[in-house]
């Protein structure tokens, strides 16, 4: 994986792209991980650090700096970015975050031809505006999560198939929010593996 200024790169440059963006904990070890699968499973990663290298140690500090990236206008100018870079490809892309990163993610299938065919939400999202898009958004939820309660769930997922896209969502019973992320306070192994499964075979070309 090489490093570009604030965007970790990995996979070759001809293969489908996808577009990773990270939780309020930043680009941590299991971010890395993830980009490592999808690579292995045929695609290349582009992965936009957002937090400047920082790993909040905490929810207080991984929240102060969600706000502040959330605040900063460069945030989004450096996804759309990174999705320009993808779409100038000219073949279907993908996007995929983890709760911040799922909500930084939504807004690109609002990006008409330069959309996302696919989008993959981890505990995170909200409705889509402009000309959208993405064909399919793929959701995976802790129910009872108050991160990422039922009712903006479903505003999330009526939101993208009012707008034309197949939605499905994937709820993991029992597990709690970041469940899918190996150093974060709610890693569950059992469930981590099981949406790993799904989003790779999903996501992986056909041959």
């Amino acid at each position: 994986m090489s490093t570009s200024d604030r965007v970790l790169a990995a996979g070759p440059a001809d293969a489908p792209g996808l577009l990773l963006l990270h939780p309020w904990w930043g680009v941590t070890p299991a971010v890395r991980e993830w980009a490592d699968h999808l690579v292995a499973a045929g695609r290349r990663v582009l992965v936009p650090d957002l937090f400047d290298g920082a790993l909040p140690a905490t929810e207080a500090e991984a929240e102060a700096r969600a706000d502040a990236a959330l605040a900063d206008p460069a945030t989004a100018e450096l996804v759309a970015a990174c999705a320009d870079t993808l779409a100038a490809d000219g073949v279907p892309w993908a996007a995929m975050g983890f709760s911040l990163g799922a909500f930084l993610a939504c807004p690109l299938a609002g990006r008409g031809e330069a959309a996302p065919d696919e989008l993959v939400l981890f505990y995170g999202g909200r409705p889509p505006a402009g000309d959208v898009r993405t064909r399919r958004v793929e959701l995976h939820a802790a129910p009872g999560d108050p991160w990422f309660p039922e009712e903006e769930l479903a505003e999330v997922s009526s939101g993208f198939r009012d707008a034309g896209a197949e939605v499905v969502v994937h709820r993991y019973e029992g597990v709690r929010h970041w469940f899918a992320e190996r150093d974060s306070p709610g890693f569950d192994a059992t469930a981590a593996g099981l949406a790993r499964d799904r989003v790779l075979a999903r996501l992986r070309p056909a041959p």
